[in-house]
């Protein structure tokens, strides 16, 4: 186990206190045997006077004197000793102590968090201080650190990112995938009138054919990392024209029906995400909600209004905060195959276009608004 730098500062810092005392203790015996010669002293010199040798007490005077003189010297000495070596442990003890708090704690520091690091814990922030000689370095450390987090959000939204393109990418793939199933079964069953009805098929089956070619080519666009290739292409479009289009590609049955207004109605919008949008809204009411489905046009505040409604039980007032999030789905269609991004793609695709989407429950039924901003 390794003993803390600090403490050893301080042990060295000791040591001239302890040779100190041991440099005193040794000189004291000295001491005491010069105050017994004084003692010895001068009890001779006062037998001497009592005797009337004055000459020999006076040189016995003379002695002690110089006793006395040498032991006060002695003990000035230990006295200067201890002073100078407390003064030195003081000043040991200040620098070790200004190193340690300068230096070896910073460094520590920096030590314990690289070890952090390194574990792949970027959590704790590394606090840095100015006035120590790591005060640069640790900052640059910390700042490393942060641009690491950020680098790894920007990592994980950039999977996220991708991971929705490509789920977005496969749900479209299923509307003309199901178009495509359902009238080449009418074909092979020969449930067709004529001839017209039959080369009217195949004209749907060939178009689904080019959305899914489309489709897949976006999809191999975004593998190689060309996203800006997914982007909005806008172009006058007359929306009813569009909507019967995708009523009479989409639809597996008869139980949608669409009402043309008396009006025209030319949006700015990409033809084909128009078409995305709208097949999504009818695919999901005829997959969730089973009863007729009613679309319809409006115009007000230089907007078209574009109604989608079923008359199923609706979505649980619990889900509609989340109806658009993607990936959600309510907790009424759990047995139903899906990925949740039906209303996310729509959504997207809406709000592209200039406009927004909004959903309801209606008594009884749902109903999805489309709002487009007017062409002239």
């Amino acid at each position: 186990m390794k003993a803390k730098p600090f403490i050893i500062g301080l042990l060295l810092s000791l040591i001239p206190v302890i040779a100190a005392a041991i440099i005193a203790y040794n000189t004291e015996p000295f001491a005491v045997n010069e105050l017994s010669q004084i003692s010895v002293s001068a009890n001779e010199a006062r037998n001497l006077i009592s005797e009337g040798e004055l000459d020999k007490a006076e040189q016995k005077m003379i002695l002690i004197q110089k006793l006395v003189k040498n032991t006060d010297k002695d003990r000035k000495n230990t006295l200067g000793l201890w002073i100078v070596c407390g003064c030195a442990a003081l000043v040991i003890g200040a620098a070790v102590t200004y190193i340690y708090f300068s230096m070896i704690r910073p460094f520590r520091k920096l030590e314990r968090f690289a070890d952090k690091i390194a574990s792949g814990d970027f959590d704790q922030p590394l606090d840095f201080e100015r006035t120590n000689y790591f005060g640069k370095f640790t900052w640059a450390f910390d700042h490393m650190r942060r641009e690491i987090v950020k680098a790894r959000a920007c990592e994980r939204e950039a999977i996220d990112n991708n991971k929705t393109v490509i789920a977005s990418l496969s749900h479209d793939l299923k509307t003309p995938v199901a178009s495509i199933t359902a009238y080449s079964e009418a074909l092979v069953n020969g449930l067709y009138s004529d001839t017209e009805e039959m080369y009217s098929y195949l004209d749907v089956i060939n178009k689904k054919s080019e959305e899914i070619t489309r489709l897949t080519n976006d999809m191999i666009i975004h593998s190689i990392g060309e996203l800006n290739a997914l982007k909005m292409q806008p172009q006058r479009t007359d929306l009813c024209e569009l909507v019967k289009e995708v009523v009479k590609e989409t639809a597996v049955s008869d139980t949608v029906s669409f009402e043309p207004p008396m009006f025209s109605a030319y949006v700015l919008a990409d033809r084909s995400r128009l078409k995305q949008l709208f097949g999504n809204l009818i695919g999901n009411a005829e997959k969730y909600a089973g009863t007729k489905v009613d679309i319809s046009i409006a115009k007000r505040d230089g907007s078209f209004f574009v109604y989608v409604r079923d008359y199923a039980k609706g979505i649980p007032d619990e889900d509609m905060p989340f109806v658009f999030d993607k990936f959600y789905r309510g907790s009424n269609c759990s047995d139903k195959s899906g990925s949740g991004l039906g209303l996310y793609i729509v959504k997207y695709i809406a709000q592209q276009s200039g406009g927004d989407v909004s959903i309801r429950n209606k008594d009884p039924g749902l109903e999805v608004t489309i709002q487009l901003p007017v062409s002239e």
